[in-house]
């Protein structure tokens, strides 16, 4: 897992307790019965990718150089990019002085941030000079939306309304989500089966794939009303995304599957308007 540093989560959560106290000490919780809302968000996202490529010559004709071979070769980077978008949901409370409520929110998300790195190949040349071994690619995952389902479990306890004022309270959250992403690799490979390829020999290109990841997502957060109608929250989230697949290039030869996975953790500022 990702973990933010302690000095920028305790900044973070310092400022929304502060923004409460200034704006909001005599806030009220929403409507007992329940309020639908819509608000929107912006934060800051440390994302997570492994990207890892499988080269199998098994199958390949005798006469290649590489025959009867399976190469691996993996790398992982992170990245600090930038989120933000828009949410709606709805809030039932479960109590008539509304300290327990429960909630479901569906949100988009545009992401910003690239995360990149070299896959650092696998062969038996000391070049990486052959068809057939595993070449160092350069590789990079650009996150493009995403879209969730959350429910969240929230309670003002008397000790938070004391120190921050009336209408604070604190929420865990759990839930599904989908996101969108451009994964690229560029290389710069042999691609003669039967002769080790010189200087001035190898052959570059690029390969784009579009990418769909689905995920589970958990956090929690604090969030201060400021009169009966406008809530602002500081959250946390941490996402774990699926592992993908795909066989980029698979003919009667070589045959090279990759994969990708990732993760991201992040901190977000949101303001909610409740009807």
């Amino acid at each position: 897992m990702i973990r933010m540093l302690k000095n920028q989560k305790t900044s973070f959560w310092v400022f929304v307790v502060a923004l409460g106290m200034i704006f909001g000490v005599s806030g009220n919780a929403v409507a007992q019965s329940g309020s639908f809302y819509i608000g929107a968000s912006a934060g800051v996202e440390r994302t997570s990718m492994e990207h890892a490529k499988t080269v199998d010559s098994r199958n390949v004709p005798n006469d290649y150089l590489q025959s009867g071979n399976v190469y691996n070769t993996s790398d992982s980077a992170s990245e600090t990019g930038f989120g933000g978008g828009l949410f709606a949901g709805y809030r039932l409370s479960l109590d008539p002085g509304g300290t327990f409520y429960l909630g479901v929110e569906i949100d988009g998300q545009f992401h910003g941030g690239t995360t990149s790195g070299t896959l650092p190949g696998d062969g038996e040349s000391e070049g990486r000079n052959q068809y057939g071994e595993a070449w160092p690619d350069e590789w990079s995952v650009e996150r493009k939306n995403s879209y969730g389902v959350t429910l969240m479990v929230g309670v003002s306890p008397p000790f938070l309304v004391s120190l921050v004022g009336p209408g604070a309270g604190i929420y865990a959250l759990g839930g599904v989500r989908r996101m969108d992403a451009e994964l690229k690799v560029d290389y710069n490979g042999c691609l003669n089966p039967r002769e080790l390829c010189g200087p001035g020999e190898f052959a570059p290109g690029t390969d784009s794939h579009d990418e769909t990841f689905y995920g589970w997502t958990v956090g929690g957060g604090l969030e201060k009303m400021i009169g009966d109608k406008i809530g602002i929250r500081g959250e946390i989230r941490y996402t774990q995304y699926g592992e993908e697949n795909r066989g980029t290039f698979s003919e009667e030869d070589v045959k090279v599957p990759i994969s990708l996975d990732g993760s991201e953790t992040g901190f977000s500022v949101k303001a909610a308007v409740y009807f």
